[in-house]
């Protein structure tokens, strides 16, 4: 039994790999079950045990950026000494990641905002999952004596406006699709201000 579980799980992770690089090649629209299983090397029949379609297949592929993401986050975050270190690690990670994503094809950046169900799922999900690592970041900070004290709700309220503000540090790769130069500088800055305004 274990030993099929592993066979499928790889099968998964090729399958994903596979959608992965095609989709960023030639966006969702033109990338077909057909070609992912070729990718494969298998039979089109053989992705409907584990995908039942393409959309399926689109959304393992997003929820796997997601977790390398946070992968590279918790990474970062366990190199960095201070809590304010930590939130600088988190942003820079989110933006190098969007830097990444912005390098798609450009007919798979337009599909994604087409793909409201799939996206609407994976935003509040992302949000959510982000703001409370941010929330521990801060609570951390806050049992250190690095921030000062702060109550539950606040923690949180503080961990959303964080969110959200990295948010809108995206918006130059929105608009150029380049990572401005002056993004660390922007970072550095959002950071200082908003631990400034909770630090001791």
């Amino acid at each position: 039994m274990a030993e099929i579980l592993q066979k499928d799980e790889i099968v998964v992770r090729d399958i994903i790999d596979t959608a992965r690089t095609l989709f960023k090649k030639s966006g969702f629209k033109k990338t077909t079950m057909g070609d992912i299983a070729r990718g494969l090397g298998k039979a089109k029949s053989s992705l409907y045990y584990y995908y039942p379609s393409k959309e399926d297949i689109f959304e393992a592929v997003l929820h796997a950026e997601m977790d390398e993401l946070l992968n590279q986050i918790h990474q970062a975050i366990g190199q960095a000494s201070t809590s304010k270190e930590k939130l600088i690690a988190y942003c820079r990670c989110r933006l190098n990641k969007l830097s990444q994503l912005y390098n798609l094809s450009d007919a798979l950046k337009s599909e994604i905002a087409e793909l409201h169900c799939v996206m609407t799922d994976l935003k509040s999900r992302f949000d959510t999952t982000h703001v409370e690592l941010v929330k521990s970041i801060l609570e951390e900070g806050v049992r250190n004596g690095e921030f000062k004290k702060l109550n539950v709700h606040n923690i949180e309220l503080v961990a959303y406006l964080m969110v959200s503000s990295f948010r809108g540090l995206a918006m130059p790769l929105m608009l150029s699709g380049d990572q401005s130069p002056r993004l660390d500088l922007q970072i550095d800055s959002i950071v200082d201000i908003m631990v400034e305004g909770i630090g001791r």
